[in-house]
């Protein structure tokens, strides 16, 4: 008998932890502000894929970015703000070198940065 419930509980819970290894929304999101680069990764839900992407194209408004499942730029903005854009679907990286802009323009990627955070943690209802 107490084999079994040992047996038991033992399958439980190494059910239990393979199931939360795999949480198909693993959602990881980084921020790297060094000296000379500020860099920002984030892994989420596919899903806000294009909810993400509009967002973008509002904060860097006039200029705007032609999206695409797997892209890899560096553009210039109208301000002279050049940024670095690596997107796949749910996954984007964002790197900004700092000598190469002003503080204007450092801000207005973090501000960005922080903005597409808040559209990663919105829950869906």
């Amino acid at each position: 008998m107490k084999r079994l419930l040992f047996s038991t509980i033992t399958a439980v819970f190494l059910l239990s932890v393979c199931l939360s290894c795999f949480d198909s929304e693993d959602t990881k999101i980084s921020v790297t502000d060094s000296d000379d680069t500020y860099e920002f990764y984030a892994k989420f839900d596919k899903s806000k894929m294009g909810e993400i992407q509009n967002f973008i194209n509002r904060k860097i408004a006039p200029s705007s970015i032609v999206t695409d499942k797997n892209m890899d730029i560096t553009t210039t903005l109208n301000d002279n703000t050049q940024f670095q854009l690596k997107e796949s679907p749910g996954k984007i990286r964002i790197i900004l070198d700092k000598e190469d802009n002003s503080v204007a323009s450092y801000i207005r990627i973090k501000k960005m940065c922080e903005g597409i955070k808040g559209i990663i943690s919105e829950k869906k209802n």
